[in-house]
């Protein structure tokens, strides 16, 4: 029983260590952000009215000198509510996918002698050229029409 407990919490720690591993770095140049509205149920506090009734002394004599009175009191109650929270949510910037915890190019064409560099831009291989880099010459190098 109590082995079971230990793996159990261990495995919970490991996939904690590793989903916070994967998030993104928002400093990284790839990646953007944006706010979130997101809603949470809360308890919260109000101010009940009731009718509170009270006795005082007066001149009715039929009701042994004692007369009923009315004041509106108030009680602290409590009901759920809604309420909107914000909080910052990072993406991968458009022309960009999420790889692990990296945002990594997308290139619609295979970069088939070279390696996407940034959206749609390949590096080709020494002697490749093209926008795949798929053409043998002689070129700069990048596949992006200068």
């Amino acid at each position: 029983m109590m082995g079971s407990l230990v793996v159990c919490l261990a495995w919970f720690l490991v996939l904690g260590f590793t989903t916070s591993a994967l998030s993104l770095n928002p400093d990284d140049p790839n990646v953007c952000s944006h706010w979130e509205s997101y809603a949470v149920t809360v308890q919260e506090s109000y101010a009940h009215p009731f009718d509170q009734i009270y006795y005082t002394r007066c001149t009715d004599i039929l009701n042994w000198f004692k007369c009923t009175r009315h004041r509106i009191s108030y009680k602290t109650a409590y009901r759920r509510g809604v309420r909107t929270m914000y909080r910052r949510r990072s993406q991968c910037c458009p022309g960009y996918f999420e790889s692990g915890d990296l945002c990594v190019p997308l290139c619609t064409e295979e970069c088939v002698h070279g390696r996407c560099v940034s959206p749609d831009t390949c590096q080709c291989e020494p002697g490749w050229g093209g926008l795949d880099c798929s053409s043998a010459s002689t070129a700069n190098g990048t596949g992006k029409s200068q």
